[in-house]
């Protein structure tokens, strides 16, 4: 079914680049241009159209645009912005190329005014969180160009260390945080887990115009999440057509986009083989069947009046791998497990503005994923798919002291599991309504309430959760923010696969912030406290660190806890020319009786001290990009069956220094990109944990899979990258 599905919408896509592909032959002038705010900076994501009609696009991160119009003779551009004065230029065409640069004015009213930031990092003029920009992603040492990799250098999130899969913050653990990807969840983020080997996430980071992340008190609009969302928006239209190659220590890929007018085709393909690389590496892992796998995908983007634009996505990919690993149930013991993984997903958004003060925005997404597992003699199999749609209408007055966002989403999704005999499969409806409005009566103080109601089919149950945030302007270029509210989610997929139906677990987030943001300098600090009640715990069982046991015991919603921390964020763009670099520290206190927890403690993922420092800077002469990350966690809790406290062990501290160097060239007038990446390159011999023998005598330590990494790789493109944005 699922590669029917694929064949079927890839076959869609390609008629409609046929069918829209003559069209675009037709005589047309094309308007290249800059935009640019009064301090001479890139104005990203603003709207130029040429006025009274649909003709146009949005400028990309570095402010640049481009597009075609069939229009003749006198005309006027017109960019928009929020938080700027509307800016037009009057042009005359005569189907030929023409290049204009445009200066916005920031409003008096913006100059002035607050914006609610508690839970965020970074605050920009539409409202959204511009933490990370795609080139951050990919320059960032450590972060192996991986957008997950790239947050974990943010306050409040955990290393992991290379041992687990997802997203950890501020006490949380990796079911608690949610991906968002252009209104719709991800259900499945990342590469199917594989025991003790963190994986990948599967966002492209080049994919997405803003990463924007919330480490608590997020909005009404998303639910189902105790600790975290990640939200992501996918790109506009292309500036031009572009084609990309790139070959690696692990593989290959191309990328390309097609621009037609006010349509455009993007399409992407890759194969990864870690063979070539595995023959160099020294790694701690023994794999019987090499990783390796591949994936295509397809994108149309178009523009439609009123500045509006739909996106369609369509991916599917599938990768194998085989490793020997730790046998759970007897130390020191060993067997080989397998995976085979497959995973299509499609996404939709449409956005338009019915006019200057009312927008409707629609979403909707299909994912389905399967895995064919072989765990040592035995075969597993699990499949899940999402469905879910997303409806939301936004308003703001002629003043605009006022917005006010209603909306609504259904989701519908499966499970199935098969190990052995044991079958285990069910299937959820779940639906939330929402309202959230934020009133500025005033410049310098601002207000976010909302409520969100959401009702399980599956459980026959619902919450009504209200959250609200506050923002007042304490200085020119600083302002104190708070938000609290309340957050639910169901129990996790491995109880209710076993027939267990715990009510809805349950935190509240109180948070306190103040940032202080000029000149491309910004300082964040952030206070917070998070309390935990009708945690999932079971009951009547012997404590096991086997994450993969089946022995539940009785289970309830009797489990509770507490997160509370303090965060820290400084980050300089300014101080030296060709020079950037950040410093992120997080302390967080917290303890939790949960799952077969026989104590309230701090859990075994947990690092109460994570700091970060990050540096990047360009040689112009060299035209080369160094970057370089040191991280360090303080040692993680340990179960010793033989102590008389539970989990009081205490891990090695973990030490962390990267370095990656980018030289950027031109081969055969292609822009070209070789990168070598250094990771862990004082070869420190972090050790993550350990584990224990069932008699206790015997102790291993956990440790990554590899200590140190050497990756090398280069990018041929036809599209030059910014030296601005490395």
């Amino acid at each position: 079914m699922t590669k029917q599905f694929t064949i079927t919408l890839f076959s869609i896509l390609s008629l409609l680049f046929l069918v829209i592909t003559p069209l675009a032959t037709m005589a047309q002038s094309t308007i290249n241009g800059e935009v640019k705010n009064q301090k001479g900076e890139a104005a990203s994501f603003a709207s130029v159209s040429i006025q009274g009609t649909v003709d146009g696009t949005t400028t990309g991160v570095d402010g640049k645009f481009s597009f075609t119009t069939n229009l003749k003779g006198p005309q006027t551009l017109m960019v928009n912005l929020i938080g700027y004065n509307k800016a037009f230029q009057s042009i005359n065409l005569a189907d030929t190329v023409y290049t204009v640069t445009i200066q916005l004015q920031a409003s008096a009213r913006q100059l002035e005014e607050v914006t609610i930031t508690a839970g965020t990092i970074e605050a920009n003029n539409d409202r959204s969180v511009a933490v990370l920009k795609p080139l951050d992603i990919v320059t960032t040492a450590g972060a192996q160009a991986d957008v997950i990799g790239a947050i974990q250098t943010l306050p409040g999130v955990q290393r992991n260390g290379g041992d687990q899969t997802g997203l950890m913050v501020r006490g949380g653990d990796v079911s608690e945080s949610s991906v968002i990807v252009d209104g719709t969840i991800t259900q499945n983020a990342f590469n199917s887990s594989v025991p003790g080997v963190a994986q990948r996430s599967r966002l492209n980071p080049f994919s997405f115009k803003g990463t924007a992340f919330s480490s608590g008190g997020y909005t009404v609009r998303y639910g189902q999440a105790l600790s975290a969302i990640l939200d992501l928006q996918t790109t506009d239209l292309p500036e031009k057509n572009n084609m990309n190659i790139g070959v690696n220590f692990a593989g290959g890929y191309v990328s390309g986009s097609k621009l037609m007018g006010k349509n455009a085709v993007e399409y992407a393909a890759n194969y990864t083989n870690i063979a070539p690389y595995l023959a160099i590496a020294n790694t701690n892992v023994d794999f019987y069947d090499v990783p390796q796998g591949g994936g295509i995908s397809a994108r149309y983007v178009s523009r439609t009046e009123n500045n509006g634009i739909f996106k369609m996505n369509l991916t599917h990919a599938f990768n194998k791998s085989g490793i020997t690993i730790p046998d759970p149930t007897t130390a020191g013991a060993s067997l080989n497990f397998g995976i085979k993984n497959e995973n299509t997903l499609l996404t939709t958004s449409y956005k338009y503005f019915i006019n200057e003060h009312v927008k409707l925005f629609s979403a909707f997404s299909y994912s389905n994923n399967t895995d064919n597992v072989s765990w040592g003699a035995e075969p597993l199999y699990r499949n899940d798919d999402r469905l879910q749609g997303r409806l939301e209408l936004w308003f703001e007055t002629k003043e605009r002291k006022l917005n006010v966002l209603i909306g609504s989403d259904v989701q519908r999704y499966n499970f199935t599991q098969r190990f052995d005999t044991l079958i285990g499969q069910f299937s959820e409806l779940m639906s939330a309504g929402y309202v959230e409005a934020e009133w500025k009566p005033i410049l310098w103080f601002a207000i976010k309430p909302g409520v969100r109601g959401e009702y399980s089919q599956f459980l026959g149950r619902g919450n009504i959760v209200p959250r609200a945030a506050f923002a007042i302007r304490t200085g020119e270029a600083s302002q104190v923010s708070a938000a609290t509210g309340m957050f639910y989610q169901a129990a996790s997929t491995n109880y209710l696969l076993q027939g267990y139906r715990p009510d809805f677990q349950q935190s509240i987030h109180y948070m306190l912030n103040y940032q202080w943001m000029k000149k491309d300098r910004t300082l964040r600090v952030e206070g917070y406290y998070k309390s935990y009640d009708q945690l999932v715990r079971e009951n009547g069982t012997v404590y096991t660190p086997n994450q993969f046991r089946f022995d539940f015991g009785t289970v309830d919603n009797s489990g509770s806890g507490y997160a509370q921390g303090i965060d820290f964020f400084w980050r300089d763009r300014k101080s030296i020319k060709n020079f950037d670099y950040w410093i992120s520290y997080s302390y967080v206190d917290t303890k939790r009786l949960y799952q077969n927890y026989v104590d309230k403690v701090t859990p075994d993922y947990v690092s109460d001290h994570n700091l970060n420092v990050i540096a990047k800077y360009f040689i112009m002469k060299w035209q080369t990009n160094i970057s370089a990350t040191y991280s360090y966690a303080s040692g993680r809790p340990y179960y010793d069956p033989n102590s008389t406290e539970f989990l009081s062990g205490k891990a090695p501290d973990f030490h962390n220094f990267s370095v990656t160097i980018s030289y950027l060239t031109t081969i055969r007038r292609m822009f070209t990109v070789f990168y070598l990446s250094l990771d862990n390159v004082t070869n420190q011999k972090n050790v993550l944990g350990y584990r224990y023998s069932a008699d206790g005598t015997q102790r291993f330590p956990i440790i990554p899979p590899m200590y140190r990494s050497i990756f090398l790789g280069v990018n041929f493109s036809l599209t030059e990258f910014n030296k601005d944005e490395l």
